[in-house]
């Protein structure tokens, strides 16, 4: 089982958001680069950025991104505003190689099948941020009236392997994980199933485990020391 280190950026601060509210967003640190090389020496298998100016629409920060691909040796993956194969390319170039999706999914599929055939199904992961059963984009503000699952029985058709779900209403707020939704997913044979939203004990990530997820990604818990990251990744590794 894979264990993510989540690092969301506003204005080039590290922060948390609670509910995918902006307006209630807990700031960890002003140096995203300085938090992405500690979560690397930890052990986590990954560091996932999310742009949440860009996924706001108020502008972007591509270059701390870029410095964190340039300082890092881990896995990368990006989300946040990504919604044109112009983007894609430009952190392609700043050494970034798997990519987030969302709100291009849904609202502009002509572009995200132009990214699929350009780049191949294989460079990204599709973000379905779900409120009750649908998946809700825009920043979580706009319900697409799509449920989850047929989201992905959709997507596999296209090639695309890898899901990130995120529980919005749990997001941010430690409550742990809404595992109706999430269960339903793993139930779709060949899916890669990651999880992320209200995780907050290694008893959550087992839990996620046993009923199949491919990986999780942590925000708030590792933030704030709720978890005991050496003893999680230990015990998870058998999972």
């Amino acid at each position: 089982m894979e264990v993510w280190a989540s690092v969301d950026i506003i204005s080039g601060k590290v922060v948390r958001l609670v509910r995918g509210d902006p307006n209630q967003s807990i700031v960890y640190s002003d140096d995203p680069i300085s938090v992405a090389r500690r979560w690397a020496q930890l052990g986590f298998d990954g560091i996932h950025i999310v742009d949440l100016d860009a996924a706001l629409g108020r502008g972007n920060n591509f270059d701390s991104i870029k410095k964190i691909a340039e300082n890092v040796n881990l896995p990368i993956q990006v989300g946040g505003g990504i919604r044109t194969v112009e983007i894609v390319c430009n952190y392609m170039s700043a050494g970034i190689s798997k990519f987030v999706l969302g709100t291009v999914v849904f609202k502009k599929p002509d572009v995200f099948n132009e990214m699929l055939k350009k780049f191949g199904p294989e460079r990204f992961v599709v973000a379905l941020d779900f409120k009750g059963d649908n998946v809700v984009v825009e920043g979580w503000r706009s319900d697409t009236g799509t449920k989850v699952v047929d989201a992905i029985l959709w997507l596999m058709n296209k090639g695309v392997r890898r899901f990130l779900l995120t529980d919005v209403e749990r997001d941010g707020t430690l409550l742990g994980p809404g595992l109706k939704t999430i269960i339903e997913a793993t139930n779709v044979k060949g899916a890669s199933i990651y999880a992320a939203g209200g995780i907050s004990s290694i008893d959550d990530v087992v839990t996620l485990g046993k009923i199949g997820v491919k990986g999780v990604i942590l925000g708030r818990s590792i933030y704030e020391g709720m978890i005991n990251i050496e003893d999680l990744l230990s015990i998870v590794r058998g999972l």
